[in-house]
């Protein structure tokens, strides 16, 4: 963030998870979108809530000056034993970010979640188990942030890849489980509500949102790709595993949900057709 305040000549973010920093390489979207300069803000475990705060932080700080925001399309907000405690996980809770929660669960009936919630709040508020690390961060020199546009390939982490056998077992079982999913799967209003009016706040700003759902599927592919339609603003999917087969072979995957370095350059690629029309649509206006 403190790099792009001093790049304005950025245009277009991306703000998501691992999907997005492991995923989206900037520099080959560059060179085939004419007028794009992108850069990836994706963060590891970034879910919707974190997510939310580093857009409202954008919107809210002049510095920034994107024409384009692109927006990874999720449904993880729940709170866990594992997680509860951690700085990461309740960081994000605060007020506004708590009340959505609290109305995307009870949307979903899950009043155990909504309680957790407001602890989240509560242990926020009164900064429990901080730590300041903004120094080392300032002082770290990372080669990602500063000549690769934010893009972080899996291969230079320190996640192993996953072992041969057991990645195609896993690949085979997510392809049979998207197509097995026939449920009807329901909208859920609140985030419905919450990507509509950040979308109003990003066009008061003249920013132009876009919604992305990357590969490969996840578990819950379907419940997200019922929201393609049903926004104020386009929805980006490369999630569907017979328009996108190249996202379930084992040479081009790292782990059970992520692609490699290969992989990721394919999912960009694939990518450049539907930002050159968002673009273009743009420029017509």
């Amino acid at each position: 963030m403190e790099y792009l305040k001093k790049h304005p000549e950025y245009n277009l973010y991306f703000i998501g998870s691992s999907k997005i920093n492991n995923q989206i390489d900037c520099k080959l979207l560059d060179a085939n979108v004419e007028g794009l300069k992108s850069y990836n803000l994706g963060a590891n475990a970034s879910f919707n809530l974190e997510n939310f705060q580093t857009l409202e932080y954008v919107l809210e700080n002049p510095s920034f000056k994107p024409k384009y925001i692109v927006l990874e399309l999720q449904d993880k907000i729940n709170i866990t034993r594992l997680n509860l405690k951690t700085e990461r996980s309740f960081g994000a809770f605060n007020y506004e970010n708590t009340i959505f929660a609290s109305q995307f669960q009870l949307n979903n009936d899950n009043y155990k979640q909504v309680v957790l919630a407001w602890a989240s709040f509560v242990l926020n508020v009164f900064h429990f188990n901080k730590n300041s690390d903004e120094k080392a961060v300032q002082e770290n020199y990372n080669r990602f942030v500063y000549e690769d546009q934010g893009f972080s390939p899996l291969e230079y982490s320190v996640v192993p890849r996953t072992k041969e056998n057991q990645l195609k077992r896993v690949i085979k079982d997510r392809l049979a489980g998207y197509h097995a999913d026939h449920e009807k799967h329901g909208l859920n209003r609140a985030l419905v509500e919450k990507i509509n009016e950040i979308a109003g706040k990003c066009k008061k700003r003249n920013i132009q949102l876009i919604m992305f759902i990357p590969g490969p599927a996840e578990p819950d592919a379907k419940k997200l790709e019922v929201y393609k339609d049903k926004f104020s603003v386009p929805v980006i999917s490369l999630v569907d595993p017979d328009e996108y087969p190249e996202f379930y072979l084992y040479e081009n995957r790292w782990d059970y949900g992520h692609l490699n370095e290969k992989g990721s350059k394919i999912l960009s690629n694939k990518l450049v057709p539907f930002l050159k029309n968002i673009l273009q649509k743009d420029i017509e206006k």
